[in-house]
């Protein structure tokens, strides 16, 4: 006797493999992607900044403390289905001006060059007193009174009389 395999239990057992076959690896490219051949055209020492922002376009960032600094950042990062997604390629190129405004040196950066950098986990404190569960519960207990009545809503009047002459 020969025993077979219910055709619901296939399809639940099947629709995963469906399912995930189905995803794909998705490949984002973000940031500063420059022409094939435009940032070999850059020639230190002759070069000024219009020119760079001509030939190659406007930094993805200006240095914070020396405006004489530019960087062009990119970055590839992968994933699949509902991962985290991965760098999986990263180029910055620096571009340092002279104080005439002439390029001044050009360097490149990739992967390799980076450094992982450690958040701080410092709490800033805050002023004020600590509440427990039960005080924010209870805490406004009594404060509420019932709606206020007004005693005369309208405006004045003069008595409900004429212009007041006898």
């Amino acid at each position: 006797m020969r025993r077979t395999v219910p055709l619901a239990l296939a399809g639940v057992l099947l629709a995963p493999l469906l399912i995930v076959g189905g995803c794909s690896n998705v490949v984002d490219q973000r940031g500063f992607t420059p022409t094939p051949g435009s940032v070999e055209k850059l020639e230190v020492g002759t070069q000024s900044r219009e020119d760079v922002v001509r030939v190659i376009g406007s930094p993805s960032a200006v240095a914070t403390f020396n405006p004489n600094i530019w960087y062009y950042i990119s970055e590839t990062q992968e994933y699949w289905a509902f991962t985290k997604p991965k760098i999986t390629e990263q180029k910055v190129i620096q571009i340092t001006f002279n104080d005439s405004g002439r390029v001044e040196g050009i360097k490149n950066y990739d992967l390799k060059d980076a450094e992982q950098i450690a958040m701080v986990q410092r709490i800033t404190p805050t002023s004020g007193k600590q509440l427990t569960v039960l005080e924010q519960i209870l805490g406004n207990v009594g404060r509420f009174s019932g709606p206020r009545q007004q005693s005369n809503p309208g405006a004045p009047t003069g008595g409900g009389g004429g212009s007041g002459a006898p």
